[in-house]
């Protein structure tokens, strides 16, 4: 049986899961003029969180532009309009300030950017980019009570285990189930193994946007510990000075969790997926001082 790749698209209406707090919260940011960057890994939802929000906006209007499709598109901006420039930080920097620029000169109400690590770089602390002020809003994986809303039904407790509650992983999985033909290959271990060709090349850029330095330092940490950990007594163990914004990072990439778990902070790196291929990747290079 030949099963077709799992092509993902964004989540509206009833299929979008969970967020809905911060959903009305970029709503409401949104419907007083704030400009907004949503900042997250790669097919963490950002685009899906948008357009989710923006709907019930009718007093506006939308125009929205794929920068990562069309680096060089034109724009006609209605004054009042909120515009939404979608993986901004897939073009060149000199690009993104000009892009920036001739929106702003036409006056929108609202200016919503979305893209990744290289785009909260550019925003830096100030949040501010082409003269444009962001408010941040990072993303993150799900909550175990949304990872359970998206399967929607009984199956392998160890789903979330193999995904870390990552949206699209969770949902790539869920597809080769679904196409497994007979129960005896509607099993997670068939999932993962037929799945491969596409996880992997994706779970290798999870891995390259984790960066070197301090984040695979602690991310080979937590996957060491293999349970969540409090970040005071991560950054004891690992020496790492600014843990907040290495764990930050971490965390609207979508490689780890960080989470209120029995009223204690906790970091968690739960996706076996990127786990394994990260250790078997860099087993012999992440400097391990609290061994």
């Amino acid at each position: 049986m030949v099963i077709p790749p799992f092509t993902p698209c964004p989540a509206t209406g009833d299929a979008f899961i969970g967020r809905r707090g911060l959903v009305r919260n970029l709503r409401g940011r949104i419907a007083r003029g704030e400009s907004l960057a949503v900042i997250g890994g790669p097919k963490l939802g950002k685009t899906s969180l948008v357009r989710t929000a923006l709907k019930g906006l009718t007093d506006h209007t939308v125009l929205e532009i794929d920068v990562g499709a069309d680096p060089s598109p034109r724009i006609d901006v209605v004054p009042g309009s909120i515009v939404v420039l979608d993986n901004l930080d897939s073009v060149a920097d000199s690009a993104i300030e000009s892009l920036l620029a001739r929106v702003s000169a036409a006056k929108p109400a609202s200016i919503v950017v979305t893209g990744g690590r290289r785009l909260r770089t550019m925003l830096g602390r100030s949040g501010t980019l082409a003269g444009v002020p962001f408010r941040v809003v990072p993303l993150s994986v799900l909550l175990d009570g949304e990872t359970r809303r998206l399967i929607g039904r009984d199956t392998s407790p160890g789903l979330a285990a193999w995904t870390g509650n990552h949206p699209y992983l969770t949902k790539l999985l869920l597809h080769y189930m679904d196409w497994g033909g007979d129960e005896e290959h509607r099993t997670l271990e068939h999932a993962v193994a037929t799945g491969r060709c596409q996880w992997e090349p994706f779970v290798r850029r999870l891995a390259a946007e984790s960066g070197e330095g301090p984040e695979r330092r602690l991310l080979c940490y937590l996957i060491e510990r293999g349970k969540p950990v409090n970040p005071t007594l991560a950054q004891s163990d690992t020496g790492i000075r600014d843990m907040k914004a290495v764990a930050d990072t971490l965390a609207y990439l979508g490689v780890i969790s960080r989470w209120i778990r029995n009223e204690e902070a906790t970091l968690f790196a739960g996706c076996r997926l990127l786990n394994d291929f990260i250790m078997a990747e860099a087993k012999n290079s992440c400097p391990t001082p609290w061994t």
